[in-house]
């Protein structure tokens, strides 16, 4: 019976490839064998399978011994293979420097919600650098150019000249302006349109967008067949969004949730399926400088010497560093095992979890101090350190960002007929997420592409 099981999938995974995206024909065949399989749906490992790739595609997952064939055999033993990771929030312009760099760390997907530089062209050119058989890069999806207001975040807070109305942003001012706009925007190969809320982050304060025009992009957007994702910093712009019925929310940080209160609300993010970013690396990358245990941990990697060079040289000391402390926390001695904010950020996101929000780990790369694929270890490591059990959060950095950005047929979990995006790591990642960082290999489409 579990023979006959077993040639139906293989036949199902045939099917499937006759349907794959362009480039995918040209994945790579390979074994795996005898390796511990962490598929990333949230289920136990299964121990000393077998698994065969071909054309890119995972074909056969089975506790029996295989025949290698024509394949590349991969010696398991010892080992643990899970599904690439993704990053659920980042912006990793320049793409010629952050694209080894992601894959080198078993980042075999990224989520780019807008960006200084993200015009149609530019956008267009990193999807096709992506796709080019055999490169050093990972999948890339992305949202619209923010929707924003004129002197709002993100220009607000990044000044610059790259910041264009019509092409790498998009002002609203008048309500009647969205309708047209969410048809042109989803013209493009979008998951999904970014609406940014934001009244700060830090003074001088803003207007936020209004209530009505956060409602009628939510409307538009489902109209044409599309997601929202909204950029929140605070309650008040958490409460905006969920009125609206935004589908996904951009970073916890800045939230402070009342449990009571907010339960009706939370319910129905559940209900609904919305999923959360979790980009706690923004906290850590304002305390980085005067930790130099942690640069000393990026400058091994030997991936980022120009940027901490830049870095430094850009004045981000201690004292700098501790002034901008004391702005945000209130104090210049702060942790995530002491601050207040920072103990209840980290609890907040467990019973998030607990009650079922599903989570997705998100860096914010783009910032400084925040590195591109090391960054997503990073985020993971802070999770587990909340209290969320290590196969979980694995789980919110494979599965549920596929989910949230509309992949999770192709990517995320390691699957009959999904695309063999491999991490093999030599160190149990059920015991600690940590243990991702002793990676083997990295595969995409089953080719390898790192280290």
């Amino acid at each position: 019976m579990i023979r006959h099981l077993e040639r139906i999938t293989v036949c199902i995974a045939g099917l499937l490839m006759a349907f794959v995206e362009p480039g995918t024909a040209d994945g790579g065949n390979l074994l795996v064998r005898d390796v511990v399989l962490i598929d990333g749906t949230g289920s136990p490992a299964r121990e000393g399978v077998d698994v065969l790739v071909r054309d890119g595609r995972i074909v056969r997952i089975t506790d029996t011994r295989l025949d290698a064939g024509d394949v590349e055999v991969i010696d398991g033993r010892g080992r643990f293979l899970v599904p690439g990771l993704i990053d659920g929030h980042t912006h990793p312009f320049p793409i010629e420097e952050s694209f080894p760099q992601y894959v080198h760390f078993g980042v075999t997907s990224i989520f780019v919600p807008g960006c200084s530089d993200c015009d149609d062209e530019t956008l267009a050119a990193a999807r096709a650098r992506t796709r080019a058989p055999g490169a050093a890069a990972p999948r890339f999806f992305h949202t619209s150019q923010h929707f924003t207001m004129e002197g709002r975040h993100p220009a607000k807070t990044y000044v610059g000249s790259s910041w264009v109305d019509g092409k790498t942003i998009h002002y609203l001012d008048d309500v009647e302006e969205i309708g047209p706009l969410v048809e042109r925007v989803t013209r493009q190969p979008i998951v999904g349109i970014k609406v940014t809320l934001e009244d700060g982050p830090t003074p001088p304060w803003v207007e936020r967008m209004p209530q009505e025009f956060v409602d009628e992009i939510v409307v538009r957007a489902h109209a044409a067949g599309t997601k929202v994702f909204a950029h929140v910093s605070d309650d008040v712009e958490l409460r905006m969004a969920a009125q609206a019925g935004v589908d996904h929310l951009l970073h916890f940080t800045g939230v402070d949730l009342d449990w009571e209160r907010d339960r009706p609300m939370l319910e129905d993010f559940r209900a609904r399926g919305l999923h959360w970013v979790t980009t706690m690396m923004l906290d850590k990358s304002f305390l980085y400088p005067v930790h130099p245990a942690w640069i000393d941990a990026v400058r091994e990697t030997e991936f980022f010497d120009a940027e901490l060079d830049r870095l430094m040289a850009e004045g981000a000391g201690e004292e700098a560093t501790r002034e901008r402390m004391r702005q945000i926390y209130g104090s210049d001695d702060v942790s995530f095992d002491t601050h207040p904010l920072l103990v209840k950020q980290s609890d907040d996101l467990r019973r998030l979890h607990e009650f079922g929000i599903p989570l997705v780990v998100g860096t914010d790369v783009g910032s400084p101090w925040i590195f591109p694929g090391y960054a997503v270890h990073e985020e993971m490591a802070l999770l587990e350190a909340a209290g969320i059990p290590a196969p979980d959060v694995l789980v919110m950095a494979t599965r549920n960002a596929a989910t949230m950005v509309g992949a999770d047929d192709e990517i995320g979990t390691l699957t009959i007929g999904k695309s063999a995006d491999l991490l093999l790591v030599d160190r149990d990642p059920r015991v600690s997420v940590r243990n991702l960082r002793s990676i083997v290999a990295v595969y995409r489409d089953g080719v390898r592409v790192g280290p």
